[in-house]
């Protein structure tokens, strides 16, 4: 029987490759080497042109989303009104003296009494009121005094002068105080208020609230009679108001309440309060 020689395929690695294995593994190697000696200088080169470009490229910040910004349409224009018919001139009527003398003090923008307002602080008018007794309204001080004088009395004077600029009108106010004084046949305190050394104002207090509500009764009948509260009368430029009939009631009594009548010019309580609001900021310069 005779043995044939079998045909060994091409692709089939030699005998010498089968035996030596570790040849294989150094094969390999040097392979690899060779080819990491030929990329190398590939890609250092390429390197620097990578760092370059990077350099040369600048950095754009982030920027913010901007904040939104109102647009205004303009407003339509309209149309021009046609203008009416120019009317007559109604004929101004004359200012008041007081309107007048208002607007001086609007556009001075201080409180200037012009000279016929000094005057008027001061003026002693025609027409007296009657107060109590046999007093009448503008007496002046030393009138009054002279008189209590002569009728035995000795009266007190208490002054308040206030010092003013030249065109401010003055402010004088003077009280006359006389004790043990009768009215209507009842002893009291009677006191006189004077403003720029005119009377203005006389007031009672009696000692027997009592015997002098009686006779109030008595020589004023037209006085409200109130027993909750004070009484008035209004009589022109006439103001009469009391306390008597609070005083003497079960409540006044409880409350202490100070019984007086007392008389007033009302031109002058409104002159003194009227100087009080105008001038008494600008009084002292």
């Amino acid at each position: 029987m005779s043995t044939q020689p079998t045909t060994r395929d091409w692709l089939e690695p030699p005998l010498w490759w089968k035996k030596w294995r570790p040849l294989r593994w150094l094969a390999g190697g040097l392979i690899l080497f060779g080819l990491y000696s030929w990329l190398s200088p590939l890609l250092r080169s390429d390197e620097p042109q990578r760092a370059q470009v990077a350099e040369e490229t600048p950095v754009v910040p982030r920027a913010t989303a901007p904040a939104p910004v109102a647009v205004v349409e303009p407003a339509p224009q309209r149309a021009a009104a046609p203008a009416p018919a120019a009317a007559a001139p109604a004929t101004p009527a004359p200012p008041s003296a007081a309107a007048a003398e208002a607007r001086v003090y609007e556009e001075q923008g201080e409180p200037i009494a012009t000279e016929s307002e000094m005057a008027a602080f001061t003026r002693v008018e025609p027409d007296p009121v009657r107060l109590l007794g046999p007093y009448r309204s503008y007496l002046s001080v030393d009138e009054v005094v002279y008189g209590l004088e002569q009728a035995g009395f000795s009266p007190i004077v208490e002054s308040n002068h206030l010092p003013v600029a030249a065109d401010v009108p003055p402010r004088n106010l003077d009280s006359v105080v006389v004790n043990q004084y009768r009215h209507w046949d009842v002893q009291g305190r009677l006191e006189l208020q004077f403003f720029n050394n005119r009377l203005y104002q006389a007031e009672f207090e009696p000692d027997d609230a009592e015997l002098y509500v009686r006779a109030q009764r008595r020589e004023l009948p037209q006085l409200p009679r109130e027993h909750a509260g004070r009484s008035e009368l209004i009589d022109g430029n006439l103001r009469i108001a009391s306390s008597l009939d609070l005083a003497v009631s079960d409540v006044g009594r409880k409350l202490r309440t100070r019984p007086f009548l007392l008389w007033q010019d009302r031109r002058l309580v409104r002159q003194r309060d009227e100087w009080d609001r105008r001038f008494a900021t600008a009084a002292v310069r």
